[in-house]
């Protein structure tokens, strides 16, 4: 085999086993929120890999320093791809990244800081498959840590909703990796042999893991306050629908007292009729009677006690709105979860979805709830005609009724994910469209 065609395979098989890896690794916490399939997903990671390794082990063996900026320049392209194929915020997936892209800094510096040391020379490379070697064990010995820290970080991203701090909190990670790069890029035997090259990279890791410490426990204090925050919204609901309901059944007892009394009228007529022998009269009396009686609305919508008290509520409200309500749901009596946080995120659905309702005055409007559980998911869908298409900031939807986000939709997403599961909204031709998935599988 010509040098040349050896030095090209040796650096191409060199870039995809020591950089393949890692791109799993960045994928693996976010296994089920991708936004394509599987396969679509590891083409494309696949393609990307290929067209690196070529590009690498072109302009490596003749010049290393290209080599790196290629290196660096994929590094960009691929986060971009990863950016756009994850569902979760992309200043998220940004502070994330720059963790993974540390770690990728200390594993393969610690890999070229051994081999130096074990066997320097001054025409040391480091695209051999001794360097592979080395790659593969500092990666094996710290990989289970790294998984195990991006699915935390990953997790409490996925449970803290705050715009405004995901938008700048990636910039003191960012510039301390910059400011590394910049002092300890040059991957020379003379470079890497020397013991600040190594403890610039572990300096950098302790400084990024006491940076993202602080910053998560930081996110921890503001997903607690989020969640009392939210249970307070909730116990708000509730108590507004407790009275309500109380409302409700002031009216219902009045209306049935009236009824009482009407009942006892209507009685002493059947009987002065019966008392005449008039049938003909009593007949159509009677006829008549039945067709003033009201409708019978009192519909069952869930086996549930809790739920069914609060789609009947929205319902009733839809119907005073002349707006069309139909409900279908199938859920279990007891549910696999907390009942009052399944209502308020229901209720907070069905809430937008009527306000939306009373707005619309060029069409008949209406509503559909859809709910189900089946395989330890629940499915919730909640359509509604809407006169305008929601305004959305940042990801998150802009309330139409005061400054600021919308509470109730961002409260649905914090639900969702809590349960391993997630909520979309789109607004599609005068059409507005919630659908939620719970994971209880997990």
């Amino acid at each position: 085999m010509q040098p040349g065609l050896a030095a090209f395979l040796t650096a191409f098989l060199y870039e995809i086993i020591s950089t393949l890896p890692y791109r799993v690794i960045a994928y693996y916490p976010f296994r089920k929120q991708l936004r394509f399939s599987v396969g679509i997903i590891a083409f494309v990671i696949g393609f990307t890999q290929l067209l690196e390794s070529a590009v690498y082990a072109w302009l490596a063996p003749n010049n290393a320093f290209w080599g790196r900026i290629a290196e660096y320049v994929f590094a960009v392209i691929c986060f971009l791809i990863f950016m756009n194929t994850i569902k979760i915020s992309r200043w998220k997936l940004l502070f994330i990244y720059i963790f993974l892209f540390d770690y990728i800094i200390l594993v393969r510096g610690t890999a070229f800081f051994i081999e130096a040391r074990l066997f320097y020379s001054e025409a040391l490379t480091f695209d051999t498959p001794r360097s592979v070697l080395f790659n593969l064990i500092v990666l094996a010995v710290t990989m289970p840590f790294m998984i195990r820290y991006l699915q935390h970080t990953k997790d409490l991203a996925f449970q803290t909703e705050a715009p405004s701090l995901w938008r700048v909190i990636w910039i003191l990670p960012g510039f301390t990796t910059l400011i590394v790069m910049m002092y300890t890029s040059g991957i020379s035997p003379e470079t890497v042999w020397q013991l600040r090259f190594f403890f610039s990279r572990v300096l950098l890791i302790v400084c990024m893991l006491g940076i993202f410490n602080v910053l998560l426990e930081a996110l921890s204090v503001i997903r607690h306050e989020a969640v009392i925050e939210e249970e307070r919204v909730q116990q708000e609901s509730l108590l507004a629908l407790q009275r309500t309901q109380y409302s409700q059944l002031s009216r219902h007892m009045q209306e049935t007292r009236q009824a009482r009394h009407d009942l006892i009228q209507h009685l002493r007529i059947i009987n002065s009729f019966i008392s005449t022998g008039s049938q003909d009269a009593l007949r159509d009396y009677v006829e008549n009677y039945e067709l003033s009686l009201p409708p019978n609305t009192n519909r069952s919508f869930s086996k549930n006690y809790a739920v069914n008290t609060m789609v009947s509520y929205y319902a009733e409200e839809a119907e005073h709105s002349s707006v069309d309500f139909t409900a279908k749901l199938n859920l279990p009596e007891p549910l696999p979860l907390n009942e009052a946080e399944f209502c308020s995120m229901l209720g907070n659905l069905l809430e937008n979805a009527l306000l939306a309702c009373r707005e619309v005055t060029d069409v008949a409007p209406y509503i559909r709830v859809l709910a189900k559980e089946n395989n330890q998911k629940i499915l919730i869908t909640v359509d509604n005609t809407s006169s305008k298409e929601p305004v959305i900031k940042d990801g998150q939807f802009l309330s139409s009724r005061h400054e600021g986000y919308g509470l109730g939709t961002a409260s649905v997403r914090t639900i969702a994910q809590r349960h391993h599961g997630s909520a979309t909204f789109r607004y599609e031709r005068g059409v507005f469209y919630a659908s939620v998935i719970l994971d209880l599988s997990l």
